[in-house]
């Protein structure tokens, strides 16, 4: 009879132990970003979007040094009228261009994904079926902490190295520690 027991103990063990799912966590946008078609592609919209950044920069400044005059004073209140006119005009300008050059960054940005989300998720598919996982879960756009992750393998590194490998990409170097 004990005999019987062990066996039933053993098998409900291997039994349970079979149906544990094998599960891991990827931060898909970081994977996306970290790769070196994610290096390229932002590497690109810096270069488009950098001469924007910087003439609207320069126009911070200028407003800036507007303000400055006005606040220093020692001037006629119709000079200090046509300089706070400027500087509205300045800054009215300054926020159109802001909202209009985010705008084109957010479509830019969206056109990147396009691109490379669907290569990315392929990959992910392919390595998630390769390794034996059984379930993988996106950890990049939640606000929930991970209270548990017991037994729970991200593989986020793991598959932005492969990933450029299998793309024939040299591997991107790893992020800038922050200080």
């Amino acid at each position: 009879m004990n005999w019987k027991l062990a066996v039933l103990a053993a098998g409900t063990a291997l039994l349970a132990h079979a149906q544990s799912p094998k599960i891991c966590m990827i931060n898909l946008e970081q994977a996306l970003v970290s790769t070196a078609d994610g290096h390229a592609a932002e590497k690109k919209l810096d270069a488009e979007f950098g001469p924007r950044k910087a003439a609207l920069e320069a126009k911070q400044k200028e407003a800036a040094a507007l303000q400055d005059r006005i606040d220093k004073g020692g001037m006629s209140d119709e000079e200090r009228q046509k300089l706070v006119d400027r500087l509205d005009d300045t800054t009215n300008e300054i926020d159109r261009e802001t909202t209009q050059a985010d705008a084109d960054l957010q479509l830019a940005q969206r056109l990147v994904l396009k691109d490379l989300a669907p290569k990315m998720i392929n990959f992910v598919v392919h390595y998630i079926h390769q390794k034996g996982y059984d379930m993988v879960f996106d950890i990049s756009s939640t606000d929930l902490p991970r209270l548990y992750q017991e037994n729970t393998a991200d593989v986020t590194d793991e598959v932005v190295r492969e990933y450029d490998r299998a793309m024939g990409a040299k591997p991107a170097p790893p992020p800038a520690k922050k200080k």
